[in-house]
């Protein structure tokens, strides 16, 4: 049976995460809360029903174009996506390109995976049956309970999860709260075309292959994490910039790129890529350079689709795309003509 090692970890190194943080250095922070930003007419509501998202980038080189899907998450939970322009590309390309991400895999039986799945269900609580109160700092839970308080008053369960997964549950709900999901709206909306259309799908994953997956369970549930930052981080989006997200969640829906370009917002997942990869379960077997491997991986997959298709379409977040570090820049530097949407 194929199956995904630490599922829920791994979801913090995927394409959104550890794409972005290919192209926002991993700061060195404090705990604390920083000052509170100011941002000037940002959205009251969220949007719903039709709504277009954005244009497509168009990567030129010698006649052949990588067309190219930029994404933000999370979106606003009551829109519909009209995606007649990728639908449009789709047809007419040859070949799909998927965004970076981690992808672990073990090949196991079904009845050793049976026995696994035990393990794998206490994976996000900490070790020895700790609550948050006893794993992080005093100013730092306070802040916790602040927000726990505020979006999810009547989860006790949540107390026992390892920051990390504490996180990325404050996250859920008070995106849930503000009219926002992270669920996939994109591959759901675009796999039916690709299928229908035959097109190749090009992996720019790291692939790593666990060879003792029950060992690398219990040592990963047995081993304490450096993921207070991590937990931080998710604190600090929502005490300062949720505004921000809601602002961004619209103007993808809307298709309006210079909007999103206008609301930057602090990555808040390279201090939980950085506690993964710290790990000394993820070390040992091979999880390291992830930032520089995820960006090779797609630019090289994008050079050769290039070279042998006219039209090739990709999907990207956003925030690994733009900016003076970002991928696309990087296409020009390879000499691509860059045209914005």
């Amino acid at each position: 049976m194929r199956i995904l090692i630490c599922a829920a970890v791994l979801a913090l190194a995927t394409s959104s995460v550890s794409a972005q943080q290919a192209t926002h250095p991993i700061a060195t922070q404090s705990a604390e809360a920083p000052p509170t930003p100011t941002y000037t007419q940002l959205d009251a509501v969220t949007v719903e029903g039709a709504q277009p998202g954005p244009g497509l980038w168009q990567a030129n080189k010698n006649g052949h174009t990588v067309w190219i899907l930029g994404t933000v998450s999370p979106l606003p939970s009551g829109m519909q996506w009209q995606l007649n322009t990728v639908k449009d590309v789709i047809a007419q390309s040859q070949e799909v390109i998927s965004p970076p991400d981690i992808n672990i895999q073990a090949n196991i039986g079904i009845f050793k995976g049976l026995f696994l799945f035990n393990r794998l269900r206490k994976m996000d609580q900490n070790p020895d049956g700790k609550h948050l109160s006893e794993v992080l700092s005093a100013p730092t839970y306070a802040r916790w309970q602040r927000l726990k308080s505020r979006y999810m008053p009547n989860d006790k369960d949540v107390e026992k999860k390892r920051p990390m997964f504490a996180a990325g549950a404050l996250l859920k709900a008070a995106y849930a709260k503000s009219g926002l999901s992270d669920k996939s709206l994109i591959w759901p909306a675009i796999n039916p075309l690709i299928k229908d259309n035959k097109l190749k799908v090009t992996s720019t994953s790291i692939k790593l292959k666990i060879e003792d997956p029950a060992q690398a369970l219990k040592e990963f549930k047995d081993e304490t994490m450096n993921d207070e930052l991590c937990l931080s981080s998710a604190m600090n989006l929502l005490e300062n910039n949720i505004p921000a997200v809601k602002a961004r969640a619209n103007a993808w829906a809307r298709g309006d790129v210079a909007r999103i370009r206008q609301l930057p917002i602090a990555d808040r997942n390279s201090d939980c890529v950085q506690a993964l990869m710290e790990a000394q379960v993820a070390a040992t077997r091979g999880l390291r350079n992830v930032p520089a491997t995820l960006r090779s991986n797609w630019l090289t997959a994008v050079d050769a689709a290039s070279a042998r298709n006219e039209s090739t379409f990709a999907v990207m977040s956003v925030d690994m795309l733009i900016g003076k570090d970002g991928y696309l820049a990087s296409l020009k530097e390879k000499g691509y003509e860059i045209i914005e949407p």
